[in-house]
């Protein structure tokens, strides 16, 4: 990973976002992009006769100097990097803005906050974040309020039993690799779904000739409620970090595995969520 995206919307709720993006920049010796998303109509402007050019311009320029302060307050001299880059975007709707600066700079991981500055445009528009890991072409990293941890020692990557998986722990080994973490994979399911030992035996096979990392694990959980017992699971492991797969619609998989189990765990969960859209994995391998 060379190339972040964090987006940050000056919220306390973004603040663990930059703080992880930054350390993420040092570890990887990456660089750093920092967006903010402004919506012009609801800037104020306190001359009103000022052309629309104008106050575009001027609503930029105010965005970018609030962007620069919010980093120097939370990286402190980290802020000056020549790393790390600002950068402003204006548009009514956030996550269309990060996506449409995430297709200009490409980047490797797109970072954000669990949770924006309004909780009512949340509850009414859904939060950036979700948005994100839907739509996203890229991983997504979702880090909840508060969370502070500057050291990923393990890692709980929760599969389904797919191909996609299979490509999602190679991308996942390879920052492990990095940051020398663990991988405890997890698998939860019914057992009047569970599709016996040969699904299971198939998938290990696949990551012995597919990953090339040994320090990985595997538990099996029986269970109806698949959020209930990934909690308690996190709770019993107390990873850094917890990775899923997004999906899109329910054909061919399991209901427990369904698309909204990603953003179930984002809301919920009290660490960080690395989502990798299964359909950007397949089209990727498709390509190499």
């Amino acid at each position: 990973m060379k190339t972040l995206l964090c987006a940050t919307d000056f919220s306390d709720n973004s603040v663990a976002a930059i703080k992880m993006a930054n350390n993420f920049r040092k570890i990887l010796n990456a660089n750093l992009h920092v967006v903010h998303v402004f919506d012009l109509s609801a800037t104020f402007i306190s001359t009103v006769s000022i052309a629309y050019a104008k106050m575009e311009e001027a609503a930029f320029r105010d965005n970018h100097a609030k962007l620069l302060e919010f980093c120097m307050e939370h990286l402190g001299r980290d802020a000056q990097s020549d790393r790390i880059k600002y950068l402003v975007e204006e548009n009514s709707i956030a996550s269309h803005g990060i996506l449409a600066k995430a297709e200009e700079i490409d980047p490797d991981l797109l970072l954000v906050g669990t949770k924006g500055s309004s909780a009512v445009r949340e509850l009414f528009l859904g939060s950036t974040a979700s948005a994100l890991i839907e739509k996203s072409d890229y991983p997504v990293l979702s880090i909840p309020p508060g969370f502070d941890r500057t050291e990923i020692n393990t890692i709980v990557y929760a599969t389904a039993f797919e191909e996609a998986d299979i490509q999602a722990i190679q991308e996942v080994a390879g920052l492990a690799q990095i940051i020398k973490a663990s991988i405890r994979l997890v698998h939860v399911s019914t057992k009047a779904e569970y599709a016996g030992e040969e699904q299971l035996l198939w998938f290990r096979e696949m990551l012995r000739e597919k990953v090339d990392f040994e320090n990985i694990s595997f538990d099996l959980k029986f269970s109806d409620d698949v959020v209930e017992v990934l909690h308690a699971y996190l709770d019993k492991v107390k990873p850094q970090l917890l990775v899923m797969l997004e999906r899109e619609g329910h054909s061919l998989i399991s209901n427990l595995w369904h698309r909204d189990l990603v953003k179930r765990m984002k809301l919920e969960a009290d660490i960080p969520l690395l989502s990798f859209h299964k359909k950007n994995l397949l089209q990727k391998k498709a390509e190499a």
